[in-house]
């Protein structure tokens, strides 16, 4: 699950509510352009913005954390979009140094399963 992943979700929970940016920034209390960011997966969204998000669209946090992916995957929905869960709280208490220490190390992982071919 990237940013990119988490923006796009964002972005249809707005328009399924017909918000425009500038009306869900204003709700959660950001710029219209910090959500465009989001939702473009190009700024980072911490976990306390995103819980506003899901409040004022009417989602679960597991809407937006899901893999857009799970159903390839073998391990239930529910268990992986737990773990998800999970996940996202442990990154919300890091240091953005360390945040950049676990994006590292995922893009290793996803180097590693690729044969070691970007």
């Amino acid at each position: 699950m990237s940013f990119r992943d988490i923006g796009i979700k964002i972005q249809a929970a707005r328009e399924e509510k017909g918000f425009s940016q500038e009306q869900l920034a204003r709700l959660v209390g950001c710029s219209q352009s910090a959500l465009s960011n989001y939702e473009k997966g190009k700024r980072r969204l911490y976990l306390s913005q995103l819980e506003k998000i899901a409040e004022i669209l009417d989602k679960p946090l597991e809407y937006f954390v899901a893999s857009l992916s799970s159903q390839h995957h073998s391990q239930p929905v529910a268990d992986r979009n737990q773990r998800f869960v999970t996940i996202v709280n442990h990154l919300s208490r890091l240091t953005d140094e360390e945040i950049n220490e676990v994006m590292e190390y995922i893009d290793y992982l996803e180097w590693r399963r690729s044969g070691g071919h970007k």
